[in-house]
Parts: C-alpha cells; structure tokens; sequence
C-alpha cells in the first residue's frame, strides 16, 4: 500500500492540454482501420498469436488471452467508421467463443476477461446479442467458481484453489494484469443482480492495492500468497526488470482498471491510488512520451512499450469522467492522455523500415523471456483504437465492461 505522499515531479510538462488536431486523429483512425481490413482479408477468421514475430502476425485458433482484443478491434473499428464489414468480421467469431467455453480452452486462467469483454460484452452492448451475452455469462459463472480465491479475496494466475499450480505455490498468485479482469465480475453482477460477482471484483481490487501497489507507487507485477492459508507473501515479476522494479505494461492496466472499477462501486481508495500509481508513470516518462518496457529505465537504448502509454490514456480519460472539475488530477490526465496518444502517433505509426502487421509498433511483449520485443501485438493495437475513438467520439462508452 502507497505511504508516500505522490507528487508530479515536473507538473509544468502537464500544466496544458495539448489539443491534437481533428485532421489527426481522422487520419490515424482511417490508417488504422484500413489496416484492420487488411488483415482480416489477409488472415480470415485467423487469430494472432501472442506478438509479432518480424513484425507480421502468426495467426493460429482462438486460443490464446489477446483474441478477444483482435475481435474487439474490429467492435470499436465499426463504432469508428460505420462499416458493416468490421461488424460482420467481429460476429463471425463470437461461436470460437463458445467453444472456448464448452471445451475450456485457456479458461483455467487469470485472463478471461481480457478474453470476453471485447469480444462477447461489447456485441452485446453494441447490437443486443443475446447470445453474446450468455456466452459472456457463462465465462463470468466459470471464472468466478474457477479462478477466484474466496480466502485471498483476489484473481488467481492459473488454476484454482484445487489445483496441483496452487499447492506448489506458482498458482497461488495475483497479477495487476487481472485489474482488467475483474471488469467481468462487474458487469456479470450489474447483468444478473448477483452481488457475489461485485463483491469479488471490489475485494480483488483491494488485495491489489494492499499488496501490489510499493510504498512509492510503483507496483509488483504478481503477488505470492502462501498456498495453505491464502495469507500474502511478496511480491516478484515476470516480465519485468527485477522483482523490485515496475513494469509498465502491468502498471498501466492499473492505470486502466481501477477508474472502471471505481465507475461500479464509487470506493473512494480507487480515486487515490490510481492517482498515485498516474503519477508515479507520469514521473518516470521519457521525454518523447513513449514508456520504456520498465519504469526503471527513463532514457537510453532499452526498448519501448508503446502499448502501455495507450492503455494509460485511456485509463486516465476513463477516470476523468468521474472526477470533479476542480480535482488537481483532472487537468493533468487530459493534458498527459493527449501527450501519450499524439507520441504514438507521430513515432509509433509511421515508417520503420520495414512493413508490418499491427496498426502500432515498437511495443514490447516480455522482454526478460525474449518475446516480442519491438515487435507488435494485439493489446496495443485495441488500446489505440480505443484512445482514438474516445477523442473523436467524446461521448463513446466503453466496451471494457
């Protein structure tokens, strides 16, 4: 839990909001979605793999814990344009969903939300599918009865309570990752009136912020707890620098996640440490605006994550709906959103010298396991569509649960 008071180290970099031009953001937008078409007349009903490999997409079944964003790419494409064929691409592959349902595919896992909500929640909410909301339902009911720990009150990794992963230790984990998991438990329980659903993401909101979030707001990336009584541990990482290091992917879907969370249960602690956790990026951003993989690193060579500064906008301009206008924060989210999202734009889009597959490069997967580094990959895609859609169409609601 954060006990240092947070501040903004340099707040005059924040201190106006930097308008991007309309021609802009129109201008990305229809790249982005060209290339979205692109791809779906490139790869059909294909799903890419986890990251690029040389910059080109290896599509494979729907199977893995990004294919629900590469649907939700083609949602928030048609929200965007109005084209019918992003809409037909994305309902073609809601049945790949129930089947990952009916056979389990990747369902004993932390990641079922990331898998559903862009997928079978936002047809729901977009065209009324009634069979996209039982499917979404359905994976609410499994994630909750499977992957949920009543004792730790949090989102296990993988496996549940019963599982041989549980008992020796690696699965009796949290993550920040799952923040944008718990979304599911929401929207299930405002669905069905079941308030088991809303307590359990509330409660792994707060395990969270009592055991992932450092003293100076930086955050573990996973969280141990002791297998036979659920009781917290450490914290350690996987895919950042060191175990005492930040980073940045996970940190922004903190950035992302608690806003939602706070749009559900208006806990005021979500307000205060999303602020920490903001600043705490804001304080560590390079001065081109584009995150390094971790928040150790603030200049040289490392590689960077493009895709953390677009989750990051987008969670700072969710929170801003529901803060005051007088709030300190609120003038430094839209100012630090529209740095990020233009930073993308201008560095993260253009030529590299190479072609490539995703509508954003220069993201890195899991740099310490040597995967997709400065490649592209599905979740930065969907999160820059995202940020794109929420300036050009201001009064966009979220698919994110």
């Amino acid at each position: 839990m954060v006990t240092q008071k947070i501040t903004l180290i340099s707040p005059e970099r924040f201190a106006e909001v930097r308008e991007i031009p309309k021609e802009k953001l129109e201008a990305a937008a229809k790249a982005a979605c060209d290339k979205l078409k692109a791809l779906a007349e490139k790869y059909g009903l294909g799903f890419p793999g986890t990251c690029s490999v040389n910059y080109k997409y290896v599509t494979k079944e729907n199977n893995n814990w990004e294919c629900g964003m590469y649907t939700g790419c083609y949602w928030l494409a048609y929200e965007l344009t109005g084209d019918e064929f992003f809409k037909k691409v994305a309902e073609d592959m809601l049945p790949t969903y129930r089947y990952r349902i009916e056979n389990k595919v990747g369902m004993n896992d932390h990641d079922v939300g990331f898998v559903f909500i862009p997928s079978a929640i936002a047809q729901y909410k977009i065209t009324g599918s009634e069979e996209a909301k039982e499917a979404a339902l359905d994976a609410a009911k499994y994630h909750i009865e499977h992957n949920y720990s009543k004792r730790g009150k949090f989102i296990i990794r993988m496996g549940g309570e019963n599982s041989q992963s549980w008992k020796n230790g690696p699965g009796c984990r949290t993550m920040m990752d799952s923040l944008m998991n718990a979304p599911l438990f929401y929207w299930a329980g405002a669905v069905t009136g079941d308030a088991e659903y809303t307590k359990a993401a509330t409660d792994h909101n707060r395990t969270t912020v009592n055991c992932l979030l450092r003293d100076d707001a930086s955050t573990f990336h996973h969280y141990q707890f002791d297998p036979e009584t659920a009781a917290p541990v450490r914290g350690l990482t996987l895919q950042g620098r060191s175990d005492d290091s930040c980073w940045s992917r996970g940190h922004s879907w903190g950035i992302y996640g608690f806003p939602i969370a706070y749009s559900y249960c208006k806990e005021d602690f979500l307000i205060e440490a999303h602020k920490d956790i903001t600043y705490f990026m804001l304080n560590h951003l390079p001065k081109d605006n584009i995150p390094y993989w971790d928040y150790d690193f603030v200049d040289g060579g490392q590689p960077r994550d493009s895709s953390a500064g677009v989750i990051s906008a987008c969670g700072m301009l969710e929170m801003c709906k529901y803060l005051p206008d007088d709030a300190e924060q609120k003038q430094v989210y839209k100012s630090a959103a529209a740095q990020l999202l233009e930073a993308v734009i201008d560095d993260c889009t253009g030529d590299i010298g190479k072609e490539y597959d995703g509508l954003i490069c220069h993201v890195t997967h899991a740099l310490p396991q040597k995967q997709g580094i400065d490649e592209c990959a599905v979740y930065g895609d969907y999160f820059y569509l995202e940020a794109l859609l929420r300036y050009l169409k201001p009064d966009w609601e979220r698919h994110w649960a």
